[in-house]
C-alpha cells in the first residue's frame, strides 16, 4: 500500500471538495443578490446537509433568516458560529443583528466591537457588514451605517460597494433620496458597468416615480447583464405603472424563467397579475402557491377578491373568511370586511351581508357610503324604521352630508309613517314630524326640487292639520305654488298638487272668518279644474 499516493488522493479530495463548496457558497450569495432568499436557503442547506460545520454556510443561512426577521433561527445559527469560530468576526456580526432587532444598542456594539477585533487590518467587509445591520435590520438607522462605512471606506477608498450601500443607508429615510442617488452615481462613476448601482439609480426613481429616468438605467441593467433577475421585476411594475400592460406581463413571464419558477418569484408575479386586473391568471397562479405552500396569508384575501371579480363568489369566501379569521385584527381593511359582505349579498345571504357591512364601517368610519348601502337595503325591503336610522347615522357620519342623504331619510320617515302596520300608531305623529323636517333640509340645500314640496304639502295637509285649524301647511303651499307659477310643464305634472293646496288653504282661510281669502283661493282651484264638484258646491255657498 502506498501510503504516500493514499495521502495526496485524501488530500486532493478535501481539494475538490472545498472548491465545490466555495463554488456553492458563491452561488448562494448570487441568489441573495438576486432577492431569491428561498433559493439560497436551499443552497446553504445543502451545504450544511454535506459539512454541518461550515462557517460561511451557517453564517450566510442566518443572515438570510435574520433578515426575514426568523429571528430565532437566525441566533442558533450565528451562535454556533461563534462556538466553532471563535476568531473569527461573523458570528459576532450575527449576534450583533438580534440585538438591532431587538432595540438592544448596548450588546450590539459589544459584539461588533469584538467582530472588529477579530477582522484583518486591511479588511473593509466587516465594517461593511455592520453597517447592513442598520441598513436591513428591523430599525434602521442610518447615522450608524454611513459611520461603519465611512470606518470601511478608510481601507479601501475605492470600493463602489461601499458607496452602493451608503445609497442603500440614505434611501431608507424618507427625506434621504437625494444623497441616495448621489451615492450610487459615486458607485458608477469607480465602476461605470457596476450592474448593482445601476439597478438601485432605476429603482431609485421608480419608487419616486420618476418613470422617465428610471427606464434607461433599468434599461441599462438589462443590457449589461441580461441574467439580472431583479430588474425583470421592477421593469415590469415600471411598464405597467405606465399603461404598457403587455410589456409589464412579459418582464414578468422573463423573470419567472430566469429564477426557475422560483417560489418567491411566483409570488411576485402572482400579486402583479392581481394589481394589473388579470383576476383569472392570478386565481392560477395563486393556486399554484397554495400547493407547495401555504405561509402566505395574503394570497387568501387576494384569491378571494380575484374570485369576486370573476364572479365566482361562493369559491370566494372560504379564503376571505380564512385570511379573516388568521389575521391580526389591526391588519385587517374596510376592503376585506366589504368584500366578504358583497359575496354575502351575491350567495343571498342579505341580512348576515349587513353584519359584515357594519363592521367594514368600524373597520375604517370615512366609507360613510356603505352606511347608505346599508340603508338602501333595508328600504328596498320594506323595514323602514332601520332604513330611517341608517341614513341618519350616515348623515352624523358624513363631514359633506349629500342632499340625496336627507331625501331618502325623509321617504323612509314618511314611509314608516304611512305604510307600516306594525308601528305604534302614537309615534306616527313624530315620525311625520321627523320626515317633514327632512324634506325641507332637502329643499334648503335644493330649492328647485319640487318633490319635496310635495311631500310636504302630503304630510301638512292630510297628515298634520286635516281640519286645517293650525296652518301648518300654508307656507309649505304657498312655497309650491310660488315654485309652479312659472314653470307650465312642472304645473301640469303637478296639478292634483295644486288643487290639494287651493281647497286647503281657501278652507283654512274660511275657517279664520276671511272669506275673501278663501274664496280667492277656490276660484283659482276653480280655474284649474272647472269640474270639480266639491270646489263648486263650496263656491256657491259664498256670500262674500
Amino acid at each position: 500500500m502506498n501510503l504516500k499516493r493514499i495521502f495526496q488522493a485524501g488530500m486532493m479530495a478535501t481539494m475538490l471538495l472545498s472548491a465545490v463548496v466555495a463554488q456553492t457558497i458563491q452561488e448562494g450569495l448570487k441568489k441573495i443578490e438576486m432577492r431569491q432568499m428561498e433559493g439560497a436557503k436551499k443552497t446553504f442547506k445543502a451545504i450544511l446537509q454535506k459539512d454541518a460545520t461550515s462557517l460561511e454556510a451557517q453564517y450566510y443561512l442566518g443572515k438570510i433568516y435574520w433578515m426575514q426577521q426568523k429571528n430565532d433561527s437566525a441566533l442558533a445559527l450565528f451562535q454556533k458560529v461563534v462556538t466553532s469560530y471563535a476568531e473569527s468576526p461573523l458570528g459576532y456580526i450575527g449576534q450583533g443583528y438580534i440585538y438591532l432587532n431587538q432595540k438592544d444598542e448596548k450588546n450590539a456594539l459589544a459584539m461588533f466591537k469584538k467582530a472588529v477585533s477579530n477582522t484583518k487590518s486591511k479588511d473593509p467587509s466587516t465594517y461593511m457588514s455592520i453597517a447592513e445591520g442598520y441598513i436591513y435590520g428591523k430599525y434602521p438607522n442610518v447615522e450608524k451605517a454611513v459611520e461603519n462605512l465611512d470606518n470601511a471606506k478608510e481601507v479601501s477608498k475605492n470600493n463602489p460597494k461601499i458607496f452602493i450601500l451608503r445609497g442603500e443607508a440614505y434611501a431608507t429615510k424618507f427625506d434621504g433620496k437625494g444623497n441616495a442617488m448621489t451615492n450610487y452615481e459615486l458607485a458608477t462613476d469607480l465602476d461605470k458597468n457596476n450592474v448593482s448601482a445601476w439597478y438601485h439609480i432605476g429603482e431609485l426613481d421608480a419608487r419616486s416615480k420618476n418613470f422617465k429616468e428610471a427606464t434607461p438605467a433599468l434599461e441599462k441593467v438589462k443590457s449589461l447583464d441580461s441574467l439580472y433577475l431583479p430588474v425583470y421585476p421592477e421593469l415590469a411594475e415600471l411598464y405597467y405603472y405606465s399603461n404598457k400592460i403587455s410589456l409589464a406581463k412579459e418582464m414578468y413571464r422573463i423573470y419567472l424563467s430566469l429564477a426557475d419558477f422560483d417560489l418567491e418569484a411566483m409570488v411576485r408575479y402572482a400579486s402583479f397579475l392581481y394589481l394589473s386586473k388579470d383576476y383569472d391568471k392570478a386565481i392560477d397562479e395563486i393556486k399554484k402557491i397554495q400547493a407547495s405552500d401555504t405561509t402566505y396569508l395574503v394570497f387568501n384575501k387576494f384569491l378571494a377578491y380575484s374570485y369576486y371579480e370573476v364572479g365566482k363568489y361562493p369559491e370566494g369566501m372560504k379564503p376571505l373568511k380564512k385570511y379573516i379569521d388568521q389575521t391580526p385584527k389591526e391588519k385587517i381593511t374596510f376592503s376585506d370586511y366589504d368584500y366578504y359582505a358583497k359575496m354575502l349579498r351575491k350567495t343571498g345571504q342579505d341580512s348576515l351581508s349587513i353584519v359584515w357591512m357594519l363592521m367594514a364601517f368600524n373597520a375604517d368610519t370615512t366609507h360613510s357610503e356603505i352606511l347608505g348601502q346599508i340603508a338602501d337595503y333595508y328600504y328596498k325591503a320594506g323595514k323602514y324604521k332601520p332604513a330611517a336610522d341608517a341614513y341618519q347615522f350616515k348623515i352624523s357620519k358624513s363631514q359633506v352630508p349629500q342632499t340625496s342623504d336627507y331625501l331618502f331619510m325623509a321617504r323612509a320617515y314618511y314611509n314608516l309613517a304611512t305604510y307600516d302596520t306594525i308601528e305604534d300608531k302614537t309615534l306616527k305623529p313624530g315620525q311625520y314630524d321627523l320626515a317633514d323636517s327632512a324634506f325641507k333640509k332637502v329643499i334648503d340645500m335644493d330649492p328647485s326640487y319640487i318633490p319635496a314640496y310635495v311631500y310636504r304639502v302630503n304630510i301638512n295637509v292630510y297628515y298634520k292639520d286635516t281640519l286645517a285649524t293650525t296652518g301648518s301647511a300654508v307656507p309649505v303651499c304657498d312655497s309650491l305654488i310660488e315654485h309652479l307659477k312659472n314653470d307650465t310643464v312642472q304645473a301640469a305634472k303637478n296639478k292634483a298638487n295644486l288643487m290639494t293646496c287651493y281647497k286647503y288653504l281657501g278652507t283654512y282661510y274660511l275657517k279664520k272668518k276671511d272669506c275673501r281669502k278663501g274664496k280667492e283661493y277656490y276660484l283659482k282651484a276653480k280655474e284649474l279644474d272647472p269640474a270639480d264638484k266639491q270646489v263648486r258646491e263650496i263656491l256657491s255657498g259664498l256670500n262674500c
